[in-house]
């Protein structure tokens, strides 16, 4: 491998750390600009409390529909997650008139490179007041992108993206719990 490749390799490395920060950013400015008739999720603000309480009993997870991502992938992702979610004993509440312990809200952003598109999530964790009590931030890599940086994200990327989505979520309930 010559200097140059190697230049070139770390240039991209670097550029790829870059967008990333970048891409976390954009979700936080993001989090913070979603809402009801504008109000700010920013942790200061608040979702509308629940009409009614939540069920006695172990905690309830309602999943609020995602930002930033295309509608089908979104839905691909929440099917899985719905589907992991059942077998790591997650209860989830599917309606959004239903009460729950918990109201997750996902939002992502997708950046494409030369080699790769990179998948930045955030799940902002709601009580049943409406006060943000936890958030999420990881990434995702999916194959080389081709303009649309969404245009990578398969059945495969969905999976991983909801795998991992449920298991920060069982983790950050388990420890709530004690």
């Amino acid at each position: 491998m010559s200097r140059r490749d190697v230049s070139l390799g770390r240039r991209s490395l670097l550029m790829r750390a870059g967008l990333a920060v970048l891409g976390a950013g954009l979700l936080a400015g993001c989090a913070e600009g979603i809402g009801d008739g504008g109000t700010l999720l920013d942790g200061r603000t608040r979702l509308p409390p629940l009409a009614a309480a939540p069920p006695a009993g172990h905690a309830t997870v309602q999943m609020l529909p995602f930002t930033g991502i295309p509608v089908t992938i979104g839905d691909g992702i929440y099917h899985r997650f719905r589907e992991r979610a059942k077998e790591t004993g997650i209860e989830l509440v599917h309606r959004l008139d239903e009460p729950a312990h918990f109201r997750i809200q996902g939002h992502f952003v997708a950046i494409g490179h030369e080699t790769s598109t990179t998948i930045i999530f955030t799940y902002e964790i709601f009580d049943a007041a409406g006060r943000r009590v936890h958030r999420i931030v990881g990434q995702e890599v999916a194959r080389l992108t081709d303009g649309d940086p969404w245009s990578r994200v398969d059945t495969e990327v969905e999976e991983r993206l909801a795998v991992r989505a449920v298991r920060a979520i069982k983790a950050w309930l388990t420890r709530a719990a004690t």
